[in-house]
């Protein structure tokens, strides 16, 4: 399963990139949605990992923009801000879905949800 993890808290990519791999995910830290969508063109993962409020493209609109080139992409985003929930609201209006885990990430429900199904 080849997975990429976006946060703009490289600490925090990468926490999660060796948790990912040290259960043989195949996985790869990015620091922004930009870099996301070049790496997703690259390597077609199964799954991205996304903080949604980033600088620049927040998590959401990478999502978004992965999804038009890769429809069958695990999308689990994350967060830790209470600004998510209007962000959520509306991507739900525009009749997206996307899962969601809070910030900090419980590293046994990350990889509960990345099971294979």
């Amino acid at each position: 399963m080849k997975i990429i993890v976006v946060d703009d808290e490289p600490i925090i990519a990468d926490t999660l990139v060796n948790i990912l791999t040290g259960e043989g995910r195949d996985a790869v830290a990015v620091s922004n949605g930009k870099s996301a969508i070049q790496w997703a063109e690259m390597i077609r993962p199964d799954a991205v990992v996304t903080d949604v409020i980033m600088p620049g493209m927040d998590g959401i609109d990478t999502a978004k923009a992965i999804m038009k080139f890769l429809p069958n992409c695990r999308i689990i985003l994350f967060s830790g801000q209470a600004a998510t929930s209007g962000l959520l609201a509306k991507v739900r209006a525009e009749g997206c879905s996307f899962e969601v885990l809070a910030k900090p990430i419980n590293p046994d429900i990350l990889l509960e949800k990345l099971k294979i199904q």
